[in-house]
């Protein structure tokens, strides 16, 4: 049985639908987040992740819904509670609405981290590269792309003067897999140090780009091109959950 990595599917479920095809049965099926948004059916791609017993990372759009369902549940109880939250865009609420309170706990159930085997893990965001993987902060974990000159995560879609990638920095010894962020359209490797890899695999299928899985034990990629092109570009590597 092999363990298959699969990028962020943003509500594509007829490209996932394709891959998992590709892939066949009988394997280690790890989702590395961000089920939700974007796509055209991601309450399809929640249920079809369900009904696979796949295991899944949390993404930083999956800590959106149960946020603001922990803050709205906070309002229903108390009518002078406000939810501090930018209001949700109406395709988002629909979209919320349609999870409902079982999908939304699905999400909340989500762990920020996996281990792969073999000193593999699978995470959504990143790290900061001079922190030990165990003291890793969990905003960290979930949404971190960028960092300074020091290590530490720049807490903004723009990296800046002297920002760079994380995973150009990490050195382990824990390997890596993430999504989150849109290096292009075919899975980006960094080895930052001897035996440490770090392997991106958000190839942006919703926005015109692929879908990607990777094998663990081997290192194959398997893809599949977006049907349409479902969301703009320019918001691909902004952090707007």
């Amino acid at each position: 049985m092999s363990t298959i990595a699969i990028g962020d599917v943003h509500g594509c479920l007829e490209e996932l639908d394709e891959l998992l095809g590709l892939l066949g049965p009988g394997h280690r099926l790890v989702f590395l987040g961000d089920l939700v948004d974007r796509g055209p059916d991601p309450v399809g791609v929640v249920r079809r992740v369900r009904e696979l017993g796949a295991e899944c990372v949390m993404g930083n759009h999956d800590e959106k819904h149960v946020r603001w369902a922990q803050h709205e549940a906070k309002r229903r109880a108390n009518p002078a509670y406000k939810n501090p939250m930018r209001p949700l865009p109406d395709e988002r609420r629909a979209q919320h609405a349609a999870l409902g309170d079982d999908g939304v706990a699905f999400l909340a159930s989500l762990p920020i981290k996996l281990a792969l085997g073999d000193n593999w893990w699978a995470v959504h965001g990143g790290v900061a590269p001079r922190r030990a993987f165990a003291e890793q902060k969990s905003a960290t974990l979930l949404r971190c792309r960028w960092v300074d000159e020091a290590g530490a995560m720049i807490p903004s879609p723009d990296p800046g003067p002297g920002g760079r990638h994380w995973a150009t920095m990490w050195a382990g010894p824990e390997n890596l897999i993430y999504g989150h962020h849109v290096h292009g359209v075919e899975p980006r490797i960094d080895r930052a140090a001897p035996g440490v890899m770090c392997v991106g695999i958000d190839t942006g299928c919703c926005f015109g780009g692929r879908l990607t899985a990777y094998v663990i034990e081997t290192g194959e990629a398997i893809q599949v091109t977006a049907r349409a092109k479902y969301a703009a570009l320019r918001d691909a590597n902004g952090d707007d959950a």
